[in-house]
């Protein structure tokens, strides 16, 4: 019986292992914030700079993505100041005009900092029970304590 409570044991926190909850944690901390901007470039100009309605959550620029109504644009990061919420945008079409679209990651919780600061450690506090609970359901089985 000791074996099978073990393979349990295993099984269980195999599952929860595969749990996404780091995952889960961004997904509820962050909204998708999408912003409009009308940008003219010059002649021999290729990059613009636009400011964001609201800051990147966590300055992760990966999160950033660009649409432009001008074909001939392929928009890309260059560069962002998070002070300033200024997002230089490069591979503009020189000397044209477009609308672009820029879709980024915010802090829904802005205003919670005990909910955040819970969400920040709670990918430690999964860990941590992951590591004790097998732990302690195995010596409860050998010591006689399980079932």
């Amino acid at each position: 019986m000791k074996i099978f409570y073990g393979f349990l044991i295993l099984v269980t926190v195999a599952v929860l292992w595969m749990l996404p909850v780091t995952e889960a944690v961004y997904e509820f901390r962050t909204d998708i914030r999408s912003d409009a901007f009308d940008v003219t470039t010059a002649a021999g100009v290729t990059a613009a700079n636009v400011t964001l309605h609201t800051a990147i959550y966590d300055s992760d620029i990966q999160t950033i993505a660009y649409s432009s109504d001008n074909t001939s644009d392929t928009p890309a990061y260059s560069d962002y100041d998070s002070n300033t919420r200024r997002l230089e945008v490069s591979g503009l079409n020189a000397n044209d005009t477009r609308t672009l679209d820029i879709a980024y990651d915010v802090d829904a919780l802005n205003a919670s900092t005990a909910v955040s600061t819970f969400l920040d450690t709670l990918a430690w506090i999964w860990f941590i029970l992951l590591a004790a609970f097998p732990a302690a359901a195995i010596a409860a089985i050998f010591l006689g304590r399980a079932g």
